[in-house]
């Protein structure tokens, strides 16, 4: 049976989720909910910088916007345009309509817990839409 390590501490897994879990608990028990938020905030930033940090890397490595744009084109990726109905096809315009209102509803609307908790952590309307 081998055991798995992460490749960049040498820690072993089960070691690195248990004290992951402590400082988790440890640190939501001592900040609240307010901790929560703000750990939420700073995930935000941190994948939004690696979010850029891919699209810069990406866009010197192929050359520039207008070979990515290129590519894209020959290979049938920027299809804005097609109206197809049919449900099977990919990336239509009705199936990214219909199909993104749904995901975005599930992410963002009332339903969601993890949105939920965030809405009523905060002490007024304009904390929540902040």
């Amino acid at each position: 049976m081998s055991v798995l390590h992460f490749s960049v501490t040498g820690v072993d897994h089960w070691g690195a989720v248990m004290s992951t879990g402590v400082a988790c608990t440890l640190y939501c028990t001592l900040g609240g909910l307010k901790a929560v938020v703000w750990t939420d905030v700073f995930q935000v930033g941190i994948m939004l910088a690696g979010l850029l940090a891919v699209i810069v890397q990406s866009v010197l490595l192929q050359g520039g916007i207008s070979t990515i744009i290129s590519d894209s084109a020959q290979g049938g990726r920027l299809n804005l345009w097609d109206f197809d109905p049919n449900p099977l096809r990919r990336h239509t315009f009705w199936s990214i309509t219909v199909g993104g209102t749904f995901l975005w509803t599930s992410v963002y609307g009332i339903i969601n817990q993890a949105q939920v908790q965030r809405y009523i952590s905060c002490k007024s309307m304009f904390h929540a839409k902040m």
